[in-house]
């Protein structure tokens, strides 16, 4: 075996390793989610069932506290992801085509706001909330979710905009068409791995954020989620059969559109890093 065989060998063992340990937590979820009560805390814990059981997940799916906060948290984060992408979509178009004062040093300001860690604003955004009356409200919820959403994705579609070129758009305008017709029917449609990118990224932040959505909300009709999770673990204990099976649910929908446009996302986080 020649030394470079053998370094690919170690290479790939290595690689598998790391993959499996980075896939652990995921299958253990996965086997705690299909024991029984029973057979979760026993001292000699097994990675495969003994008994295969769905109980937990119709148990889960039987809690009506937890369709609301599946319903709450679908109606947030498909809400926040559309005006995301529009007010983003609208904002990379503005920072690629128009050429104003200052127009570099606030495009840098929007990518390095995402610098700023979120824990160090809840304050100011309750206070915020607080004072627009938007406390324990749907709409305090997706005002903050964009707010965090919007400078990554303005980043991307800049990205995006800067790669088409101007001449299309000037053929829009000899065929007779206006500025907003041909960022409509041309610049748009070549834009759709950008603004896919935009919609994922939205859509994640706002489906996996817990800190905000416990401090802006009050009741449990306006909570989701990540908290519907949390609440699953009380002073009786926690049966983490369900715990697993409810946290499987919450991963699916993100998943699933991962899987779908994952080429677009990869894609758009690319696209994003084009510098004027």
């Amino acid at each position: 075996m020649s030394k470079k065989t053998g370094k690919r060998i170690l290479w790939y063992i290595s690689i598998s390793t790391y993959g499996l340990l980075l896939i652990s937590p995921l299958l253990w979820m996965i086997s705690t989610s299909l024991k029984r009560s029973e057979d979760v805390l026993v001292l000699k814990p097994s990675l495969i069932p003994e008994i295969f059981s769905i109980q937990p997940y119709i148990d889960v799916l039987q809690i009506p506290a937890f369709r609301s906060y599946l319903a709450n948290s679908l109606f947030v984060s498909i809400t926040s992801m559309v005006i995301t992408v529009i007010l983003s979509a609208l904002a990379g178009y503005g920072f690629a085509r128009i050429a104003f004062k200052g127009r570099k040093l606030l495009l840098t300001g929007f990518i390095s706001a995402q610098m700023i860690p979120s824990v160090i604003l809840l304050i100011p955004i309750f206070y915020i909330m607080n004072q627009l009356s938007l406390i324990d409200t749907y709409s305090g919820l997706i005002a903050t979710y964009v707010t965090f959403s919007i400078p990554f994705c303005t980043w991307i579609m800049f990205g995006f905009y800067k790669g088409i070129p101007r001449e299309l758009e000037e053929a829009a305008y000899i065929d007779g068409a206006n500025k907003w017709q041909a960022f409509v029917k041309v610049i748009i449609p070549l834009s759709t791995p950008g603004i896919m990118a935009s919609a994922i990224f939205a859509f994640l932040i706002a489906w996996d954020e817990f800190l905000f959505a416990l401090a802006l909300t009050d009741s449990e009709s306006k909570r989701t989620l990540p908290y519907g999770l949390y609440s699953f673990m009380n002073q009786y204990g926690v049966e983490w059969n369900n715990l697993m099976a409810a946290s499987i649910l919450t991963m699916l929908p993100p998943i699933i559109l991962f899987l779908f446009f994952h080429k677009y996302f990869i894609g758009g986080r690319l696209a994003g890093a084009i510098k004027e």
